[in-house]
């Protein structure tokens, strides 16, 4: 599995379940937000990870977080 904001790339390279990060520098975290925030935005990210972990795929697929 694979968090990244380039999802196309992430596609091209073969990975098969490709989740929506955040920004380029930042793919799971938000430095815009209070560290007390961004904690709770980065467990959401992982919540949603794991969910993807357990959905069967057979091709590339995106999954926005």
């Amino acid at each position: 599995m694979l968090i990244t904001c380039l999802p196309n790339v992430a596609t091209q390279v073969g990975a098969y379940r490709i989740m929506t990060g955040n920004k380029f520098h930042y793919p799971v975290g938000n430095p815009e937000l209070s560290p007390e925030d961004e904690t709770k935005w980065r467990a959401q990210i992982l919540s949603a990870a794991l969910k993807v972990l357990q959905t069967p795929v057979e091709a590339p697929t995106i999954f926005d977080r």
